[in-house]
């Protein structure tokens, strides 16, 4: 028994030792890991990211030199003035007037020296102030314009632009004076062309703004494309949250249905589009246009969604809507057989509605038909008078564009060059071709 204290003390000092050892061993244990790779989510696109410039920009460009009209739909050069305003910087804005007359705006649209931009909606300018730059871009209105007059008769001597931003809906103008960093290259590759475009005429008339348009008949081509389908399996993945758990529903021979638990997409074949809506969505919270278009426009470009040269064209800010037209070489493309603009309707956080086109123009094909001459500009205007009866005061504009008709049996797009003139029923297609022409519901 006498040891058994010595036993003990040897025993408790030999745990002592184990317990020292493991926390030793516990702090200095390091684990050896397998590597982890970095999870690489992959991106769904439809396309490239557009820049703002390429969507937001003008339909036509008017010049105005000490006697005559000129201008041009060219995307080049249209481009080219959209990239000159990024290294300009604009003063503050003025509201110069608030209740606009029509003589008073034909007045200052055929002064000399200035160029007139057309664009097809009022756009709002906090979002032109991310394309021309504003010396105080956070103090800018939430006031829109569908018209900008660009008086260059002083920038020689001052090295500045006047800007005149006016709504010809809400009967607003605003001016800045914007300055030119580069007054050689606005000069050469703006100004100077302006003398190769072709030439306009003025189409006056009482009451309302004049009409621009072509002096001269022109020559346009027509083009085709076979029939290109964006991937559904691809705007599936976009568009639903879990992809696989949609379901498939054959409606019709020209007809689908995808849903899921949450959202739905519907499959027009027959017009070639798409229809998705996400009604928990839905929201008629107010929201401002400037925001309403940016929404919009990065909610496309996050799936690259502006697959060709669609421009802004239309907006109900108060409904959420935001639209976009489809453009082939400079002119606006319209059918009635097929849908030719994107349309978004903004939701809670999200997008509500998206309806577009699911077809691409992107295989031409040899065109088996010749240039086809458009009538001049003034032999339009007669013929809507006195052969369509209609009264020219009605008639808001006066375009050349293409129609674009979807031959399904033989896998073709064709577009053919056309006058259309807009009035508050939307755009009709002159043809010429009998007493009364036709009219179409046109996209």
């Amino acid at each position: 028994m006498k040891y058994i204290e010595h036993i003990k003390s040897v025993i408790l000092f030999l745990l002592v030792i184990l317990s020292l050892v493991l926390t030793f061993l516990a702090w200095s244990y390091k684990p050896k890991y397998q590597t982890i790779e970095d999870i690489q989510i992959e991106h769904i696109a439809l396309g490239e990211p557009k820049a703002l410039n390429r969507v937001v920009k003008p339909y036509r460009l008017l010049f105005k030199d000490e006697e005559n009209f000129t201008g041009t739909t060219s995307t080049t050069v249209i481009d080219t003035l959209m990239d000159e305003f990024s290294s300009m910087e604009a003063n503050d804005l003025t509201l110069i007037n608030h209740n606009l007359a029509d003589d008073k705006l034909n007045e200052m649209l055929r002064a000399q020296d200035r160029m007139i931009l057309f664009f097809q909606a009022d756009i709002p300018m906090p979002t032109f102030a991310s394309i021309l730059p504003f010396h105080d871009k956070d103090n800018i209105p939430e006031t829109t314009f569908n018209r900008v007059v660009i008086d260059w008769s002083r920038l020689a001597a001052t090295d500045q632009l006047q800007f005149l931003f006016i709504s010809s809906n809400n009967r607003t103008m605003y001016r800045s004076f914007v300055k030119v960093n580069n007054k050689t290259s606005f000069q050469r590759n703006i100004i100077d062309r302006a003398v190769q475009f072709d030439s306009y005429m003025e189409i006056e008339r009482t009451d309302a703004t004049s009409l621009y348009v072509l002096t001269n008949p022109t020559e346009i081509n027509p083009y085709a494309y076979l029939v290109e389908s964006i991937s559904i399996e691809l705007l599936k993945k976009i568009l639903f949250i879990d992809p696989n758990i949609v379901q498939r529903n054959i409606e019709s021979a020209q007809s689908e249905k995808y849903t899921d638990d949450m959202s739905l997409m519907r499959l027009d074949i027959q017009n070639q589009s798409i229809h998705y809506v996400y009604p928990p969505a839905e929201s008629i919270s107010p929201i401002a246009a400037s925001i309403l278009m940016k929404d919009s426009i990065d909610f496309l470009n996050e799936h690259g969604g502006i697959t060709a040269d669609y421009r802004f064209a239309a907006m109900n800010y108060q409904k959420h809507v935001t639209e976009y037209q489809m453009f082939f070489n400079g002119l606006p493309v319209y059918s009635d057989t097929t849908l030719t603009r994107i349309s978004t309707t903004w939701g809670d956080n999200r997008i509500f509605r998206y309806r577009r086109p699911y077809y691409m123009l992107d295989t031409p094909i040899p065109a088996d038909k010749a240039a086809k001459e458009l009538a001049s500009g003034p032999r339009t205007i007669d013929y809507i008078q006195t052969t369509l009866k209609e009264d020219i005061n009605e008639v808001e504009d006066l375009v050349i564009g293409y129609y674009l008709v979807h031959d399904a049996e033989a896998d073709l797009f064709t577009l053919e060059p056309s006058w259309f003139m807009l009035t508050e029923n939307g755009w009709e297609r002159l043809t010429f071709e009998r007493v009364g022409g036709d009219e179409y519901g046109l996209e």
